[in-house]
């Protein structure tokens, strides 16, 4: 099946991927990606201490 992505409303295409995607796995990405973010503020707050 295919769609013209542009053509669906936001709430539908959210639907879809969500219907599509592996729940456990988009949470252990999510979680992923947090802790990236976490680290690399911890990163940058010791960079900034560092130039003061």
């Amino acid at each position: 099946m295919q769609w013209e992505v542009e053509a669906l409303e936001p709430a539908e295409l959210q639907r879809l991927v969500l219907a599509a995607v592996d729940r456990d796995v988009l949470a252990r990405q999510v979680a992923r990606e947090d802790a990236q973010r976490r680290a690399l503020a911890a990163f940058l707050n010791g960079w900034e201490a560092a130039g003061e």
